[in-house]
């Protein structure tokens, strides 16, 4: 009961602030800077988030609010798909049937799931709170679990997706072993990853950054690649609300099992 007072008191606290930035006159906040105190409250800010709200409160704040809005929008979250992540080409390299099996671990809300045909799996350590907030299709078979525990046999899925959620994760490389584990046979692991020029310090529900290096470290000796596109990364909800452009970059691979 505490914990979640005191993740009230922050949340609240980092909202007014955020509000009283808002509505600063720019003269008055280039004073403040030049004073130091926007570098303090910075500092408070990122010392709360790491204490007290922690990624997973983050995440779930995050697809409360993108719930409702992903089932207004799903046809526009596939021309995302399509035209940022290359969807197309992940189909035509996957080759999905009534048959194939695919896993999306970290799936979220708007997983990629609703897109392909097959037997349609997906994991989520938010899953069971997803549930109460959207009613995914009845064909996806949605369960709560992480990325460093995937609760099915070896050799069970012919497709794996990991879609922005690498970098969310406690143990990416305890992860790629695990989707490694759970692929058929030269089954294909399709991943998507917001990459940097070097590590960057992020956020509570970003505890990584990876350069591409980084990337290809972890997939070494698992996979093989088998296609590479570096796209911007605007991420689904921004691209809804009408965002199409970002400095920021992701690397979408899909690899096969070697």
């Amino acid at each position: 009961m505490v914990g979640n007072l005191a993740r009230y008191i922050v949340k609240k606290g980092v909202e007014l602030i955020k509000k009283l930035v808002g509505i600063t006159p720019e003269p008055i906040r280039s004073t403040l800077k030049a004073f130091g105190v926007s570098g303090f409250l910075n500092r408070l800010l990122r010392l709360a988030h790491s204490k007290v709200y922690d990624k997973y409160d983050a995440e779930l704040l995050y697809q409360r609010k993108w719930a409702k809005e992903y089932e207004e929008n799903k046809s526009r979250v596939l021309e995302y798909w399509k035209e940022y992540r290359y969807l197309e080409d992940i189909c035509a390299i996957c080759k999905f049937t009534e048959d194939t099996k695919s896993l999306d671990v970290g799936c979220g809300i708007s997983t990629v799931l609703h897109y392909i045909k097959g037997k349609r799996f997906g994991i989520d350590p938010l899953a069971d709170e997803y549930l109460k907030l959207y009613e995914y299709p009845e064909e996806l078979d949605i369960r709560k679990a992480t990325g460093e525990d995937i609760p099915f046999p070896s050799e069970c899925f012919d497709v794996v997706f990991c879609t922005n959620v690498l970098d969310h994760t406690t143990d990416p490389e305890k992860v790629v072993q695990e989707i490694y584990r759970v692929l058929k046979p030269k089954g294909h692991f399709v991943l998507a990853v917001e990459i940097f020029e070097e590590e960057t310090r992020r956020d509570p529900a970003h505890p990584h950054s990876f350069t591409k290096r980084d990337v290809y470290s972890l997939l070494e000796g698992k996979f093989e690649p088998e296609f590479e596109k570096e796209s911007i990364w605007i991420g689904e909800r921004k691209y809804v609300k009408g965002l199409r452009k970002s400095h920021r970059k992701e690397l979408i691979i899909v690899l096969k099992k070697v």
